[in-house]
C-alpha cells in the first residue's frame, strides 16, 4: 500500500496538475513497476492519501471520482 501511495505522489511531483480517476490512475500513473497493481489496491492508497490531506478527492456531477494534488501540497 505505501509503495503504490509513493508511485502516486512521485507522479503527482512530476505532474502536480494531473488530476484522473482511480482507473486512470492505476493505468497511466503507475508505470511498469506497478503493472500488476489492481485498482482496487490503487483505491485504497488513493483513500489513505486523501487521509493524510496529500490528496484532494472531488466527485464530479455525473458521479465520476477524481483525485488531484490537495492544494496546500503543490509547491
Amino acid at each position: 500500500m505505501e509503495a503504490v501511495a509513493a508511485a502516486i505522489l512521485d507522479h503527482l511531483q512530476a505532474h502536480p496538475l494531473a488530476a484522473d480517476s482511480a482507473d486512470g490512475v492505476a493505468r497511466w500513473w503507475l508505470g511498469p513497476a506497478h503493472s500488476n497493481v489492481t485498482v482496487e489496491q490503487v483505491e485504497r492508497a488513493l483513500s489513505l492519501l486523501v487521509s493524510r490531506r496529500a490528496l484532494r478527492r472531488l466527485t464530479l456531477m455525473d458521479g465520476t471520482v477524481l483525485y488531484s494534488l490537495a492544494p496546500q501540497t503543490r509547491q
